[in-house]
C-alpha cells in the first residue's frame, strides 16, 4: 500500500507530486490523524514540473543505533556541500533521524538504505528498510507518550509518504524545498 501525507502548507512542487501520484484511498486512513491520506506511488525523481537532479547520493548502513547519527551526518554534509540552506539541511537531518530510527525500531532489517536527491526545487529523502512489520507508519496523537516522530516529519516536510511492495520492506520518503537558487533567478 502506498500513502502520501501532505503537510499543512504544501508548496507547488508538492502539489505537482500529489496530482501526479494519486487516487483516493479505498481503505481510508491507516491512522487516527486528521491529515488527508491518499493512495499514491511517488513518481521517480525528478518530479513533475522540476528540472533534473543536480545531486544524488544513495548509501546503505547496518541496522544499528550508531547508524542513525551516521546517516544524519552524511545527509547534512552532502546538503551543505551542495549549497542547500542551513535550515533545510537541519530539517532534513531531523527527518532522516526520525525515519531511520523508525526503520530500526519497527522492522527486522539488517540493513537500511538512505536516498538523498536535490533538484533546484526540492530535496528528496527516502529511507528503505528490509523488514516486515505488522503495519505501516502511523501518525500518533500529539499527547501520546511516544511515537510523535511522524508529526515532526509532517511539520517539516512539504509532503511525505510510504511506498510498500509485495512482501517485505517499505520506503518512507519526504520532500522539502531545496532553498537552492533557481536557474530562472540567475
Amino acid at each position: 500500500m502506498n500513502r502520501s501525507h501532505p503537510a499543512s502548507a504544501a508548496a507547488p512542487a508538492a502539489a505537482a507530486v500529489q496530482a501526479a501520484a494519486g487516487a483516493a484511498d479505498e481503505d481510508g486512513p491507516a491512522d487516527s490523524s486528521t491529515a488527508a491520506t491518499t493512495t499514491a506511488t511517488l513518481p521517480a525523481p525528478p518530479f513533475p514540473g522540476e528540472s533534473a537532479a543536480l545531486h544524488r547520493d544513495v548509501f546503505h548502513l547496518p541496522a544499528h543505533g550508531a547508524s542513525v547519527s551516521a546517516a544524519r551526518n552524511r545527509i547534512t554534509e552532502h546538503l551543505h556541500a551542495w549549497g542547500v540552506g542551513e535550515s533545510v539541511y537541519e530539517d532534513a537531518a531531523l527527518i532522516v533521524s526520525e525515519l531511520f530510527t523508525n526503520a530500526l525500531v519497527h522492522t527486522d532489517s539488517s540493513e537500511i538504505t538512505c536516498q538523498l536527491q536535490a533538484t533546484a526545487q526540492t530535496v528528496y529523502l527516502a529511507i528503505t528498510d528490509q523488514g516486515c512489520g505488522p503495519s505501516g507508519p502511523r501518525v500518533r496523537e500529539p499527547d501520546a507518550e511516544s511515537g510523535r516522530g511522524l508529526i515532526l516529519v509532517s511539520a517539516l516536510a512539504q509532503l511525505w509518504g510510504v511506498n510498500t511492495e509485495q512482501g517485505c520492506g517499505r520506503t518512507v520518503w519526504a520532500i522539502l524545498p531545496s532553498g537552492l537558487p533557481s536557474a530562472d533567478a540567475a
